[in-house]
């Protein structure tokens, strides 16, 4: 099975160090940062059942698309829009200053820089993103769960690599009102700890195809 937490310098490729370039400086987000302490563990049962649920839910999701905020282990902090077409196919334009692009076409996660024009590629199953824009979700099934509990209106179910070769944690942030996708946050192997929120989410668009390819600068 492919691991679903990337090593160290994959997700900071995806998830960590690369976006701060330019971006504000912030405190962390208190509504990301404290949530996984704020709640006691579900009962066995509990778990369960909101497992398979969650997973069924996001699943059913085939397309999205809305806003998104990220805030990175410096404590920097960016914007932008997104756009998902379950499997595997989702696009982050990164707002100015940040002059980044991150967009999967089912098979590799590609970072392009604008400034540098470079473009960095990485397979989507080397990192958490696999998971998240799966078609056949099961959480119990392709990571391990380490913890899963509710805190306010927010259910946070916190996955490791299931082989354990892997360092690092990733933690999916739903509604608990429906089990929409509401963000995530992963911590990796040093303790760097990236937070992503979405907003403004709408379900069922239709997308243009094309949001999901990436040429590379010197294929134009």
């Amino acid at each position: 099975m492919m691991n679903l937490i990337a090593s160290v310098s994959a997700l900071s490729l995806i998830f960590g160090a690369p976006v701060t370039l330019g971006l504000k400086q912030v405190q962390p987000a208190p509504g990301i940062a404290a949530q996984a302490d704020a709640a006691a563990p579900m009962t066995a049962a509990e778990r369960s059942k909101l497992l398979k649920e969650a997973s069924k839910a996001l699943a059913g999701v085939k397309t999205a698309r809305g806003k998104f905020e990220q805030y990175s282990p410096d404590g920097s902090f960016s914007t932008g829009q997104f756009a998902m077409s379950r499997p595997g196919k989702v696009r982050f334009d990164y707002d100015d200053p940040v002059p980044l692009l991150l967009v999967s076409d089912g098979a590799t996660v590609a970072l392009q820089d604008a400034d540098l024009e470079t473009t960095d590629r990485v397979p989507l199953a080397k990192t958490p993103l696999n998971l998240l824009l799966s078609d056949k979700l099961d959480f119990e099934a392709q990571a391990e769960v380490i913890d899963v509990r509710r805190t306010g209106d927010k259910t946070n179910i916190t996955l490791r690599d299931k082989s354990g070769e892997m360092e690092g944690t990733l933690t999916v942030i739903l509604a608990s009102a429906d089990n929409s996708l509401a963000g995530w946050r992963t911590v990796d192997g040093n303790g760097g700890r990236t937070s992503v929120l979405l907003s403004s989410v709408e379900t069922g668009a239709k997308l243009n195809p094309r949001l999901f390819i990436l040429r590379d600068f010197d294929n134009r």
